[in-house]
């Protein structure tokens, strides 16, 4: 089954940036595809019992989902340092899911975790932000490592906002997917050029208008403006929630053979 998922995922990614082109509604993120694998195998940490029934070669499947990773990336001819940048992510994630996980192996894990065994790091909480940050900095180039980066957020990779607060890493989602829309071209207009109000309006409510009364309706539509951003944050959520599900349900299960 393992084998016939990396069939799939191989074809998946070896098709040219020509054909995907094609259909820029429906572009298939190849990067993303190519690490399907990754997220199938932090998926079952996160089910049931949370991984405690997984065997002890939990660890060597990884790092094998991540050599074919790279060798997957490397015949869709994503250039190395994407391929790297979203190894980072992944391995990020996957360590923090291992360490909030019931598996028998996990404190092992902790005293090497992947980050360090692959870039000799231990600080990924934080530089996930930060090459993140760069990321976004590089624009629309760096689209596809961007999405992996948002979906390692959308299946709960916290780092250094576990305690720094979650509303401020819920916001940022709520940001990275708005940029990432914004380069599929996908976001319908928030107002229609036929709304905005006329040139000098604001003037001529400040002449017929006492003034007590313009600060009152500014805080009523603040107010308005933080709940509308609820909304949209938990729309968002619950969507991107609902594609990644439907991922991973797709993918392969491991089943751990249980002895009497």
């Amino acid at each position: 089954m393992w084998a016939a998922n990396s069939r799939r995922s191989r074809s998946s990614c070896s098709m040219s940036r020509s054909n995907l082109s094609m259909a820029e509604e429906h572009t298939v993120n190849p990067l993303l595809e190519c690490t399907q694998g990754l997220f199938a195998l932090a998926a079952e940490l996160k089910r049931g019992d949370r991984g405690a029934s997984l065997g002890e070669d939990f660890r060597e499947r990884v790092i094998r989902a991540c050599d074919e990773m790279e060798r997957l990336g490397f015949e869709a001819r994503i250039s190395a340092q994407d391929i790297r940048d979203a190894k980072y992510a992944v391995v990020a994630y996957i360590d923090e899911a291992v360490m909030s996980s019931e598996w028998p192996g996990r404190l092992e894990w902790m005293a090497e975790p992947l980050q360090v065994s692959f870039f000799g790091d231990h600080l990924a909480g934080e530089k996930f932000y930060e090459r993140l940050a760069e990321l976004r900095q590089r624009g629309e180039q760096a689209r596809d490592v961007l999405e992996v980066y948002f979906v390692c957020l959308q299946l709960g990779f916290e780092g250094m906002y576990r305690l720094r607060g979650l509303e401020q890493l819920m916001a940022l989602q709520v940001d990275l997917q708005a940029q990432i829309d914004n380069y599929q071209r996908n976001l319908e207009p928030r107002i229609t050029p036929g709304a905005a109000p006329a040139e000098g309006m604001l003037q001529q409510v400040r002449q017929q208008v006492p003034l007590w009364v313009i600060p009152t309706v500014t805080l009523s539509l603040a107010v308005l403006a933080w709940l509308g951003f609820q909304a949209a944050l938990a729309h968002r959520a619950g969507t991107s929630a609902e594609q990644i599900a439907a991922l991973t349900a797709s993918l392969p299960v491991h089943q751990e053979e249980v002895l009497p």
